[in-house]
């Protein structure tokens, strides 16, 4: 779970409250991030999922995109262009960003919830509207087959993530090798954490991740960006509620603003579901389809986690409901979201967004890591 913020200095946990009178007590998951992920190792899991993303796109063929968006990146791709045909630094810019880059919501038996939808589903309904989308990656949470997180999410394997940058044109940034707190350790151990990430995904062909260190759980200081970060990054990621100028991204130390969907009890006060005990409010479509409509000279960052549909099974550990009015959709998980709520936002992405990742923006507004 990432911890959420409206600034430097004031970050305060957001633990989801789960608990409803037909449910278990929610997962105490917060302490549980720095454990060690459960590898799966069912077959049939393993096959059913790797031919849902097989058989969303070819494996040579790149997606055609929409006038404006973003080619699809792979590791030897070229900056993306404006609509014009040039990289420019007073484009409009936009990256759909993937916390943790999880695969899908899971029970305490890490098997898949009904009405979830995959990360591999994601990246091809992503693709036939012309848009990649960046998973910032927990290098340590990946395996040669997929895991099991915490008994509540299962985590894609590195088989996995090169299918999506080869076959989806995704592209990854780095939320440290263990997802670590930075401001706990030493400076030696902060390299470590955010730079070794860098190596490690380049040696399994992500060489854009120097484009963003996505700070876990948004803990982060000013000197730890200058002195360790900014070495081997361009920006460092924190939370907020607006686009990032480029006025304001390329001032050291370089931070940019990135905004955290969450899920929460529905956004209609007439309706019952208002006063559901989970946490924030439902950000509806409505709210984020103005952060996806960037103005020139900014980049927007909008960054979701794991998406469902319709309703919930009873009984399951994770509740929501994604049917009828956008303003009664509810989930009981800030890191759940109605993939029709989704589809709906990149709909409404204009054609003069450039969509695309943080190290095409970097790249086009002269910023690179220091060392």
């Amino acid at each position: 779970m990432e911890w959420h913020s409206a600034g430097q200095g004031g970050t305060l946990p957001y633990r989801p409250s789960r608990n409803r009178c037909s449910l278990p007590a929610p997962r105490a998951r917060a302490a549980k991030e720095g454990s060690r992920p459960r590898r799966i190792r069912s077959t049939a899991l393993a096959v059913s999922t790797l031919a849902l993303l097989a058989g969303a796109g070819t494996a040579v063929a790149q997606p055609t995109l929409s006038t404006g968006s973003a080619p699809a990146r792979t590791a030897s791709s070229a900056p993306a262009s404006t609509s014009s045909g040039t990289t420019k630094a007073d484009a409009a810019y936009l990256t759909l960003l993937f916390g943790r880059t999880q695969w899908v919501s899971a029970d305490k038996l890490c098997k898949q919830l009904p009405n979830t939808v995959t990360l591999g589903r994601v990246a091809s309904v992503m693709k036939d509207r012309g848009k990649a989308g960046v998973g910032n990656v927990v290098v340590k949470r990946h395996g040669v087959t997929q895991s099991c997180f915490s008994n509540y999410v299962i985590s894609p394997s590195w088989n996995n993530l090169t299918q999506l940058r080869t076959q989806f044109g995704w592209t990854f940034t780095s939320a440290g090798m263990t997802y670590a707190n930075m401001t706990t350790l030493t400076p030696t151990q902060q390299h470590a954490e955010a730079c070794g990430s860098v190596g490690a995904l380049a040696r399994r062909g992500h060489t854009r991740s120097w484009g963003l260190f996505a700070y876990p759980n948004n803990k982060y200081t000013d000197k730890i960006q200058s002195q360790v970060v900014k070495k081997c990054f361009a920006f460092g990621r924190v939370y907020g509620d607006t686009a990032t100028s480029n006025t304001v991204a390329t001032k050291w130390p370089n931070w940019q603003t990135t905004v955290s969907v969450n899920g929460g009890k529905c956004a209609d006060t007439t309706q019952s579901c208002s006063t559901l005990p989970y946490g924030p409010t439902y950000m509806t479509p409505a709210q984020l389809i103005p952060k996806v409509r960037v103005n020139p000279g900014n980049w927007s960052t909008v960054q979701f986690y794991r998406f469902v549909t319709g309703t919930s099974a009873p009984g399951t550990v994770m509740q929501w409901n994604c049917s009828g009015p956008e303003n009664t959709h509810w989930t009981s998980d800030a890191e759940i979201y109605c993939m029709r709520d989704f589809v709906r936002v990149l709909d409404a992405i204009p054609s003069t967004v450039t969509v695309t990742d943080p190290a095409t923006v970097a790249e086009a507004w002269g910023v690179k890591p220091s060392a």
